[in-house]
């Protein structure tokens, strides 16, 4: 909508709510791809602790509503390791000669033809030899299938004993990575999955048997150190899942470090994060020695058509009686309202809002993002 238009369509609208020229409308210009979304903030700040849990949480989330492949315009960028090596893609799963079982629980997944990050990174990950990735990817891309995919095809069946492990910063986010495990293996019933988490009692001294061990760091260390449930030796692929998450909790970065300064030198090392901070590559490059890596490069567009403007308020009171006035002058198909601290006043007021903030169960929080509400009001743990 044009600028004079909008601004036309609020005046036209001010006789029936008086207020509304008591609000200082500014137009701020700005590259943006998402449209009637209002902010609301206070100067209170997260602690530590909360922005640790809002992240493992939102994986979670992302996780939990994106079931299937989501349509990605982005770009990989790929930088190899030997740059005089020829870069290979694939178009189809029969490309990459996967074992028959491995294959048929590819397709029985609802996977047609791979992501285009499964495109470059899965040659890399089944390469002779095999070599060690970075790789930035967000959820539903694909890229928990591929790890997956790279574990299950260096698994030697006969052999009993832990070859690939996993770490997942959270016991939640450990659980979906091995719902993918047992979909993609259910045709290779030999392969066998143990869960390293709080609450998985093992008696001391005993050796687990499961090719697959996926877990939380803390309790993958004490498998593998202290309790000696795991040979640490005989691990043929190592996986670091969610690393921006990781090292956003205490303590994780740390054992995870620990974990792997006790593998084989050969042992090809995988590591996928969201996002590449300063903060997350540091910690990459001292998790996987020599690696492939692989960005997202996103394109930013401008689009003339949209805008963004901002409502100036003194107060937590007047803000809210801004969104009201706001509310009922102008019409809203549908909208997304963040704030720092998700309440229930429009639904007080009567209005048709649906509430989502870090309060409610992650099954919950899916199920308000694929419910029927029109106007979301959340926190950034929807963002």
């Amino acid at each position: 909508m044009a600028t004079d238009s909008w601004a036309l369509a609020v005046d036209e609208q001010e006789a029936a709510v008086k207020s509304m020229t008591n609000l200082q409308i500014k137009e701020e210009k700005v590259k943006a791809d998402t449209n009637g979304i209002i902010k609301t903030s206070t100067t209170a700040e997260k602690t530590d602790e909360e922005e640790k849990e809002d992240r493992a949480a939102q994986s979670l989330l992302n996780k939990l509503i994106r079931s299937n492949l989501v349509d990605n315009t982005n770009q990989v960028e790929v930088l190899q390791r030997d740059p005089n090596s020829p870069l290979y893609s694939v178009k189809s799963f029969e490309e990459l000669r996967l074992k028959p079982q491995l294959l048929q629980g590819v397709y029985a997944m609802g996977f047609n033809r791979p992501s285009k990050i499964q495109e470059n990174a899965l040659p890399m990950m089944l390469a002779e030899p095999p070599q060690n990735l970075i790789a930035q990817s967000q959820s539903g891309t694909g890229k928990t299938a591929a790890f997956v995919l790279a574990m299950l095809s260096r698994v030697e069946p006969s052999d009993r004993y832990p070859q690939c492990l996993c770490l997942s910063p959270t016991y939640e986010l450990a659980l979906q990575t091995g719902k993918v495990i047992e979909q993609m293996g259910k045709f290779y019933p030999e392969l066998k999955l143990a869960y390293a988490v709080r609450g998985n009692k093992l008696e001391r001294g005993q050796k687990i048997s499961e090719q697959i061990v996926i877990g939380t760091p803390g309790t993958v260390l004490d498998w593998c150190s202290k309790l000696k449930f795991i040979d640490p030796k005989k691990i043929k692929v190592f996986v670091l899942d969610e690393a921006d998450v990781m090292i956003a909790t205490q303590g994780h970065q740390d054992q995870s470090i620990r974990i792997q300064r006790m593998l084989p030198r050969n042992c090809q090392m995988l590591l996928f994060s969201a996002t590449f901070e300063d903060s997350v590559w540091k910690f990459a490059q001292k998790v996987v020695p020599d690696p492939n890596v692989i960005k997202l490069k996103r394109e930013e567009e401008t689009l003339d058509t949209i805008k963004q403007y901002y409502v100036l308020c003194s107060s937590r009171d007047e803000k809210f009686q801004a969104l009201c006035n706001l509310y009922g002058a102008i019409t809203i198909a549908q909208a997304m309202i963040f704030c720092h601290l998700a309440g229930s006043e429009l639904s007080k007021e009567g209005h048709q809002v649906a509430l989502l903030s870090g309060e409610i169960m992650e099954e919950q929080r899916a199920a308000v993002i694929e419910g029927q509400e029109k106007v979301l009001v959340t926190t950034n743990v929807c963002a």
